[in-house]
């Protein structure tokens, strides 16, 4: 009988974000590294044997099982087992670690992504923000991936408070997909990153960094 590991991949990681560099720590920290590359270098709806192997030691001798691995549903966990010795596991927060190249099922088809900032003085006035429009090829891999890991899309609302800043800043996020429309609005955006521990904040900010990026201006 195997064992069952819970493991949160940033627990291997140091202060600048690369593999540790502990011993013991660092086996085990890139093992379940390579089990995330093998995934997200492939990815697939199906558990799904990788290129990586057992590391247990059953009875004092190498297991010859190959890891299985695959997204969890609902979530954005990994699991994963060995069928020969039954050692298996859930891997969290592996998204953008050394490890993850990139892949992903179930991404969401994004249409055109509008995305209006600025400060004001008047929430009723808007005209002087600036906007970014993506559409088409300059929807990016990334950008899609950045949006499904971050669970933006349903998360529709208007976020933060409107009298918390002077001037006012606004951020207003429209995603186009499939049809629908998410339309996001986190008024001082800034002050709630710093006064806050909300995840949602960060998720936005992480989408709208990246949007800055590439982005054309109209």
């Amino acid at each position: 009988m195997g064992d069952t590991w819970i493991s949160d991949l940033t627990h291997f990681l140091d202060d600048r974000g690369q593999p540790t560099t502990r011993p013991g720590v660092r086996r085990i920290g890139n093992h379940l590294g390579s089990i995330v590359s093998g995934l997200t270098a492939n990815p697939s709806e199906k558990a799904r044997e990788i290129p990586v192997s057992c590391r247990r030691r059953p009875k004092r001798q190498a297991c010859p099982g190959r890891i299985h691995a695959s997204f969890e549903p609902g979530t954005l966990n990994i699991l994963w087992f060995c069928p020969v010795c039954d050692d298996q596991g859930l891997i969290c927060n592996w998204h953008n670690t050394v490890w993850d190249k990139g892949g992903r099922v179930g991404l969401p088809r994004i249409d055109k992504v509008t995305y209006t900032y600025g400060f004001t003085e008047d929430i009723m006035e808007d005209s002087r923000f600036d906007t970014i429009v993506l559409n088409g090829s300059a929807i990016t891999h990334e950008l899609v991936r950045v949006i499904h890991d971050n669970q933006v899309i349903g998360a529709a609302g208007v976020y933060g408070d409107p009298t918390a800043g002077d001037p006012l800043q606004v951020d207003r996020l429209i995603i186009e997909h499939g049809g629908e429309s998410t339309s996001i609005v986190v008024y001082n955006r800034a002050i709630m990153l710093f006064v806050t521990n909300e995840e949602f904040f960060r998720q936005v900010h992480r989408v709208c960094c990246v949007i800055n990026r590439p982005a054309s201006r109209v």
